[in-house]
């Protein structure tokens, strides 16, 4: 970084000056002068983090501007703290993005950033891959720049700026990975794919359509299976939706507000739950690991969920390369790879998905199915799975077919 140099007039005032090069090595040599150290040691910075170009761009644009304005990063992390009703799980992730994704905006000024800047770091991001060489997901740059967003309009709010620039930016779509829907005998045939220790967990997370940070976090006195309707006076037991585990390994509320829920249980559910609660202290977690840890995803998708679906497909449990315990039956015999192959490769929320399109295909309304699964707003259900309503999709082909009828006759052949 460029050092700058004081240099003091003869009435005594002093400037700072600060000496680059516009291009490379051997390029000619050019000055600014500031009227204070401050100044000049932030447009030293500038050089150093953006280049000559975008530093005397900034320059020209903040010319009068006060000084002390913090820069993007600086900014980002004062919003951070300001923030209420914020997880601890959320302020990380947001630190994150301030120490890892801010790219060339970090260093700029809060008042230099203008919404080419923003645009150019959004297309920077759809560039960037991740893990297996993948590009970086269109909902992580959304969440990067719904950050920067909410600082920039805190930045709004107390005067820095005029307006943000993060306003107006298109940001980029990806593909999903398609949702995997087993019907309901594909999925009876996938259950018997696991060992018989691990199927009421399987068979939980498919029937209550529960998050994996929910099931695992669901305790004994979470789930009431003598429960009964006040009116009926019917069965109607229940599990209640009360916490879940987050990324920072700790346990506290779900996901949002309305993921604080009751779900009701089949009477399968309680058939296989009941010798899993009966005798057990109320805080104990409903599902365990083998040494009595709670359940890791990591550890649960490696070595149960994987050689299920590999078996699931006709292929052996055991990869070729890697080794993990083949799956048997209560007499201790292996689980053979089925045949007929099942022809889908579901991941552990495609449990919940499934469960989802059972109840949409039952004909369950749309705004139950919500609840059930502790959507936030209906509009996630319906753009998740509204393609899979059948009286919907029934009523569209009848309109189509009634305005079509009377006109299908005249095409010739």
């Amino acid at each position: 970084m460029p050092t700058p140099t004081m240099h003091r007039a003869k009435d005594g005032t002093e400037t700072w000056k600060v000496r680059y090069r516009t291009g490379g090595r051997g390029s000619k040599a050019t000055s600014r002068t500031f009227a204070s150290e401050r100044a000049a040691t932030t447009f030293a910075r500038l050089l150093a983090d953006v280049g000559a170009d975008r530093a005397e761009q900034i320059a020209d644009a903040r010319a009068g501007a006060r000084e002390g304005t913090p820069t993007v990063a600086q900014w980002c992390a004062k919003h951070i703290e300001l923030l209420t009703g914020v997880g601890e799980t959320c302020l990380r992730t947001y630190r994150g993005h301030v120490r890892n994704d801010l790219g060339e905006l970090g260093p700029l000024p809060v008042d230099a950033v203008h919404p080419d800047d923003v645009a150019r770091w959004v297309n920077a991001m759809a560039k960037e891959k991740v893990r297996g060489g993948k590009p970086i997901s269109g909902k992580t740059i959304a969440n990067r720049h719904s950050f920067l967003s909410a600082a920039m309009k805190r930045a709004v709010r107390s005067g820095l700026i005029s307006s943000s620039p993060c306003d107006g930016t298109r940001l980029p779509r990806t593909e999903r990975e398609p949702m995997v829907f087993l019907t309901h005998e594909e999925y009876l045939r996938f259950l018997g794919c696991f060992a018989p220790r691990w199927q009421p967990m399987v068979t939980t997370l498919f029937s209550t359509g529960l998050r994996w940070g929910e099931i695992t976090a669901l305790r004994v006195g979470d789930v009431d299976l003598q429960r009964r309707d006040p009116i009926t006076g019917e069965p109607a037991p229940v599990a209640t939706i009360e916490r879940a585990w987050r990324r920072d390994g700790t346990v506290g509320p779900p996901k949002s507000r309305r993921s604080r829920r009751t779900v009701a249980l089949a009477p399968e559910v309680v058939e296989v739950l009941t010798p899993l609660i009966e005798k057990r202290p109320a805080y104990d977690y409903v599902f365990r690991a083998a040494g009595g840890e709670e359940v890791k995803h990591r550890t649960f998708s490696k070595d149960v969920w994987a050689p299920a679906v590999r078996l699931a497909n006709g292929e052996p449990a055991q990869p070729e390369k890697g080794r993990v315990t083949v799956p048997r039956r209560a007499d201790g015999e292996p689980i053979t790879p089925l045949s007929p192959a099942l022809g889908k490769r579901p991941r552990i929320h495609d449990a919940r998905h499934s469960n989802a399109s059972w109840l949409l295909g039952a004909g369950v309304p749309i705004n139950y199915v919500q609840a059930h699964l502790g959507h936030e707003s209906i509009t996630t259900t319906v753009d998740r799975y509204g393609h899979v309503m059948p009286a919907a999709q029934q009523a569209i082909r009848g309109a189509i077919s009634g305005a079509l009828t009377a006109a299908h006759p005249q095409i010739e052949g």
